[in-house]
């Protein structure tokens, strides 16, 4: 059995609003009204996964049996969660509810996250003392954002104004297009994320030439572990991108602007990949390369529902001259982000703040954590289970992207043999398993991305068995 369909469908599930064009609503609309649209794929594949499918990989959120992380827990399938959440739930109090929160957050929050991130560095209290104290007195204060998408539209239109360029890899998350190219206006110049299974430090210097060219700063997103691949840096690959930006920023004099998605954080599972955010490599370097920690409660508390995310920036000792300019530089920064907090979401979700506070409340962290591992080891096994099944398949046509962590897994498969979308579909229709196809030959991708986090371990050799068989359909 061939390909159907010799065509990228990458356009496939994008809505043509014939209806709607043809009304004075539409005339009446802004540029941004006319280009902004929801992208249907991902919502499309898990829509009809989740009518279809008997096996669903699409979903990119933790599911587990209740069991299989609280000890009295039932044998209910749904999302994974902190058990102590459902105490704090009966604590709260009217005012910790119903009133408005400060545009730039509660400020105990603000305080305990700025701790937690602290916490995250993983830096020895005795050894590394003065990391510890550069880390703590050279980062801005957290700024409440509504999750780190909103974090992420929020610096993206601080520092991209309308043509200009942000680096991003080929494989990356979708709404970081709608973001950049819809909303605001400007541009991305990508590069191949991977180069023999590795990070593909040329492409990445290629496409800062690229951009430098066009305007006197770089942006990026560096997102680890990465949607949709799974793929953590090591320390080797860690520090050749330091030594990269070091000798880029030194030839071109030009501010680097890091943001740091750090929303699959907490999930790494090999122990041969960098344990902690790169955000902390880059905030301990003197030059102006300036790293911006995008994170939040969604994944890290399992809070999916909840949309409190934090903006955190790291900042340079050689900007002020001593520490009562850094506190104003602290200040200024706040006002800043404050500024465009109140001209868009205006403040966030009271409720979900003051949740946040109990559960990293310093008495809690250490059970929280423990806690919060439990559910790490669930993923492991699955994710040891998947790769391992994955590799003995043994196809010329597939190939695993490198992977160490987060909640997928991503599968290319040859272009030649089948499209992404029609593999989708047909895996689908005749062996009811669902996952999401990735589709863009101009960009060099054609795979499935596999959401192992919302599989059971019991099923993944089921789940993977069907996928070789679908494959073997189009030989």
């Amino acid at each position: 059995m061939k390909s159907f369909n010799k065509k990228d469908t990458k356009s496939l599930f994008i809505m043509e609003f014939n209806i709607l064009k043809n009304t004075p609503l539409y005339s009446a609309f802004s540029e941004l009204g006319k280009k902004i649209f929801l992208p249907e794929g991902v919502f499309f594949w898990s829509g009809r996964a989740k009518n279809e499918a008997e096996l669903n990989g699409t979903i990119g959120v933790a599911y587990s049996y209740e069991k299989d992380y609280i000890d009295t827990g039932n044998s209910t399938w749904g999302p994974c969660y902190l058990e102590d959440v459902k105490n704090f739930f009966q604590e709260m109090n009217v005012n910790d509810i119903v009133t408005y929160a400060s545009i730039s957050g509660l400020s105990e929050l603000r305080k305990k996250w700025k701790q937690w991130i602290i916490k995250k560095s993983l830096y020895n209290e005795t050894s590394q003392r003065e990391k510890i104290s550069k880390l703590e007195k050279y980062i801005s204060d957290p700024i409440v954002t509504a999750g780190v998408t909103n974090a992420i539209f929020l610096n993206c239109a601080l520092f991209l104004n309308p043509s200009e360029y942000i680096i991003l890899p080929n494989k990356r998350w979708g709404n970081y297009d709608n973001i950049v190219s819809k909303f605001l206006g400007a541009n991305i110049q990508s590069y191949e994320f991977f180069n023999n299974a590795k990070f593909n430090t040329k492409g990445f210097i290629d496409a800062m030439d690229a951009v430098i060219k066009r305007q006197n700063k770089i942006v990026t997103i560096l997102c680890f572990p990465n949607n949709p691949t799974g793929f953590v840096p090591t320390r080797d690959e860690i520090n050749e991108l330091i030594d990269i930006l070091r000798d880029f920023n030194a030839k071109n004099q030009c501010p680097i602007i890091l943001l740091i998605d750090d929303a699959y954080e907490p999930y790494i599972f090999s122990d041969i990949v960098s344990q902690r955010s790169i955000f902390y490599d880059f905030q301990q370097l003197e030059e102006n390369i300036i790293p911006i920690k995008l994170d939040g409660i969604t994944k890290e508390l399992l809070m999916y529902g909840g949309r409190v995310g934090f903006t955190t920036i790291g900042l340079k000792k050689k900007w002020v001259q001593n520490d009562q300019e850094l506190e104003t530089l602290k200040k200024e920064i706040d006002n800043k982000l404050s500024g465009i907090n109140r001209s868009t979401i205006s403040n966030c979700n009271h409720y979900y703040q003051t949740l946040a506070i109990k559960l990293v409340e310093e008495h809690n962290i250490t059970k929280l954590l423990e806690k919060r591992n439990r559910i790490v080891q669930v993923l492991k096994k699955r994710y040891e289970l998947i790769n391992n099944l994955l590799k003995d398949m043994n196809d010329p046509n597939v190939t695993i992207d490198p992977n160490s962590g987060g909640f997928f897994v991503f599968l290319n498969i040859n272009p030649d043999l089948v499209f992404a979308n029609d593999f989708a579909d047909h895996l689908l229709k005749k062996y009811k398993v669902g996952i999401i196809p990735i589709q863009n030959l101009k960009e060099n991708i054609n795979g499935i991305r596999i959401a192992y986090s919302s599989i059971d371990v019991d099923a993944i050799p089921e789940f993977i068995k069907r996928i070789s068989l679908a494959l073997k359909d189009f030989q």
